[in-house]
């Protein structure tokens, strides 16, 4: 049996704010993938951001260290963001197996010396299009069983402007160009992806409800009606197939519909452990 420490990104005022809507967490949301993928998985989580998180156990006691998204940013010098890049340094003094989506990938690059900025010109809201494996993504067991372009579940605002020295970029697309990279940190090497392998259809569309004033704001959805159609139609395609009409108006197939596809990354990295 495996042991993980999954490290929740959300700040207090975010948790309490997911209760109140009657929504997951994002540790939450991850354990459910990551369970998905091995029931036997003995998985304990870290609230990075909150004052007082500890691990349930000693840091030598897990297999792999896991980060989950969060609505943070890397580059805000607050408590609540230092506290979590702490965690990845001291994790990754230990030499433990580390994989980071969307905020774990940029608290990763920020641990190693890298950049985060924000950019809406980079921002992606709901789908990672057609991101495609560079040469050494495409050896490597990241993305093993991905096709040469896929679509992922994202959503970010900020992205990786400068990867640490020694990185290896492993995906990319036309809109944000770090989708997945090594990092070195200490004496792990990170996995990372931009991208939401844990994500599914129901949990975008909490997202987007909890966002979404936020999104319309930003031009993603000219209007808060067309918002609420888009949360509909997420849910509708929750239990679709790829050649339904609501597949179709929201351009996915089963890169997005098929939760094994979603959560390849996960799976590849799993088997990584042993």
């Amino acid at each position: 049996m495996k042991r993980l420490l999954l490290m929740e990104g959300s700040s207090l005022p975010a948790l309490e704010r997911a209760e109140q809507l009657g929504h997951e967490t994002t540790a939450q949301v991850y354990a459910r993938a990551l369970l998905a993928e091995n029931p036997s998985l003995d998985i304990d989580v870290l609230y990075g951001a909150l004052e007082g998180g500890v691990p349930p156990q000693q840091l030598d006691w897990y297999d792999g260290f896991v980060i989950s998204g969060s609505a943070l940013h890397a580059y805000d010098d607050l408590p609540e963001v230092t506290r979590q890049i702490d965690w990845v340094q001291q994790v990754a003094d230990q030499g433990l197996p580390i994989f980071g989506s969307c905020w774990g990938l940029q608290i990763c690059a920020v641990a190693g010396g890298g950049v985060v900025e924000r950019s809406i010109a980079h921002a992606e809201m709901g789908i990672a299009r057609k991101i495609v494996a560079t040469e050494a993504g495409r050896d490597h067991p990241l993305l093993a069983d991905r096709p040469a372009t896929f679509d992922a579940p994202c959503i970010h605002y900020d992205h990786v402007a400068q990867l640490p020295k020694g990185s290896v970029l492993l995906a990319t697309n036309a809109r944000c160009r770090v989708q997945a990279a090594l990092i070195p940190i200490g004496k792990s090497l990170a996995w990372g992806v931009q991208y939401h392998p844990e994500f599914d259809l129901p949990h975008l569309a909490e997202i987007y409800e909890g966002y979404g004033d936020e999104m319309v704001g930003t031009g993603f959805f000219e209007s808060r009606a067309a918002l609420d159609d888009h949360i509909a139609d997420l849910r509708k395609a929750d239990s679709a197939m790829p050649d339904d009409p609501v597949a179709w108006r929201l351009g996915i197939d089963a890169d997005i519909l098929d939760g094994p596809t979603r959560r390849t990354e996960l799976r590849n990295w799993l088997r990584h452990l042993g």
